[in-house]
């Protein structure tokens, strides 16, 4: 039998409900100017780890809830800065690799990927991109008027996005995949290099659709190699779950930056948010207690 849908709410009425399931408001008017700026049922699921069905733990109180939401937020904004990097270097990759085997137009071809399937979405993809931006990229318009709409690997690659990339490098010939693990990823072959791409895309889409990674698992299991596996069940942490959270991810990151001063960018960012935001438990995100010596991290402060 279906529910009755919840009638709406007022800010005061929200802040009411939360003071009857036992949530501390220490600061009445800036709540109200949080919940002004924040739809409450998206604020309720950073409060899931803070009571037991409705009811709150003792001595919890709004600001607590407000440091959790912020973390997450501001968490996101520096993974789209890693996930950046990675987006762009296959870009490259892909681009230069294809291009010096089959040439600037050598896509055209189906024959110079593995899948004739996964080639005429690739196509359907790649022409719906530059329908978009014929006419807010210049260089799109460009390849237009000079070159007839032709647009060489190295140049089309520019239009695609994370997830065409995943899929793309997936169906690129053996060869070029292990060539562009060679280069780029030392020992890692390309198999877990395209799961980790796929599990890149899904990272990226929650994070640009603000979607919560706080106490949560993410919807794709990620590759991992024997050593990763190893730590975690020594921590006797199940590999399903690991392999899901947000700390297995940025092991799997850490592994595909290209620049090494990004990722020191973001593992100062990462320090600064724990610092400014000392009651989010970073355990949620499925870390570690020595989760800095896994990720190669030393705070300034330390020797």
């Amino acid at each position: 039998m279906s529910q009755e849908v919840k009638p709406f709410k007022t800010i005061e009425e929200q802040l009411s409900i939360l003071r009857e399931r036992g949530l501390i408001i220490d600061d009445e008017g800036l709540a109200k100017k949080f919940l002004s700026n924040l739809n409450y049922y998206r604020l309720s699921a950073y409060t899931l780890t803070l009571r037991k069905d409705n009811i709150f733990y003792n001595n919890v109180y709004f600001s607590d809830v407000m440091q959790i939401y912020n973390f997450d937020m501001e968490l996101r904004a520096a993974l789209m800065y890693l996930l950046e990097s990675i987006e762009v270097s296959m870009r490259a990759y892909i681009g230069y690799f294809h291009g010096k085997t089959y040439g600037a137009l050598g896509y055209y071809d189906s024959c110079s990927f593995e899948d004739e399937e996964r080639y005429n979405k690739f196509t359907n993809d790649y022409l719906k991109a530059i329908a978009e931006y014929g006419d807010k990229e210049v260089f799109v318009q460009h390849h237009q008027d000079v070159y007839d709409g032709k647009f060489p690997i190295w140049v089309l690659v520019e239009l695609l996005t994370l997830g065409t990339l995943s899929r793309l490098f997936k169906n690129l010939p053996k060869e070029i995949r292990d060539e562009i693990c060679k280069q780029n990823y030392g020992k890692i072959n390309d198999d877990y290099i395209g799961n980790w791409l796929q599990g890149c895309t899904i990272l990226r889409n929650i994070c640009a659709h603000r979607g919560r990674l706080y106490n949560r698992q993410i919807p794709f299991s990620l590759r991992m190699g024997k050593k990763d596996k190893r730590f975690f069940l020594e921590h006797g942490i199940s590999i399903n779950k690991a392999s899901k959270q947000l700390f297995a991810y940025l092991i799997v990151i850490k592994k595909m930056i290209p620049n090494e001063q990004v990722w020191n960018t973001f593992v100062e960012r990462l320090c600064n948010l724990i610092t400014k935001y000392p009651f989010v438990r970073l355990d949620y995100y499925g870390f570690t207690e020595d989760w800095k010596e896994l990720l190669g991290i030393i705070y300034a402060t330390e020797e």
